[in-house]
């Protein structure tokens, strides 16, 4: 697990460059616009990224095929935080984060560690943002994103609170 401290950062900053692409582009717009705006974002703020990264899902050890995640975080040090683990970004458009985002980050986090990839092996935590769909970010620019963080152990799958 990351230091829960150095999660929080990136965070905040997450949701602060989430809100800077709902700001400048407004709603009504698909998730994958939404993905294009936050990469340039992270560019633009030095933060290592993979984008669409394909993992495979198994059932009883048995692969049923490949997903993409929508971003995957490497463990890197910037100037204003430090992951000493990678971390996935799930995006959503919608009125609100709801359940099946939730269950979609949980399978993705289950079966991580089943991919043969070294990068893969220890991603434990998870984001999920959401672009709200129909709020006017002219009018009210706080309630165009929300996010969550979620950690996985044991396949024990819990909400960490940011407080923010």
């Amino acid at each position: 697990m990351n230091n829960p401290k150095e999660l929080l950062k990136f965070a905040m900053i997450l949701k602060d460059l989430s809100n800077e692409a709902f700001k400048e582009l407004g709603s009504g717009f698909k998730e994958d616009t939404f993905q294009k705006a936050l990469a340039i974002c992270l560019r633009q703020r030095n933060i290592d990224y993979l984008k669409e990264t394909n993992i495979e899902i198994f059932f009883k050890n048995e692969s049923l095929g490949g997903f993409r995640l929508d971003f995957l975080i490497p463990p890197q040090k910037n100037k204003s935080f430090h992951l000493s683990k990678a971390v996935v970004i799930e995006t959503k458009v919608s009125s609100g984060i709801k359940n099946p985002a939730r269950l979609q980050l949980k399978n993705y986090l289950e079966s991580l560690p089943k991919n043969k990839s070294k990068a893969l092996k220890d991603v434990s935590e998870g984001f999920i943002i959401n672009w709200h769909d129909g709020v006017d970010a002219k009018e009210k620019p706080s309630e165009g994103v929300d996010i969550e963080l979620w950690h996985i152990k044991q396949k024990r799958f819990r909400e960490v609170e940011l407080n923010f």
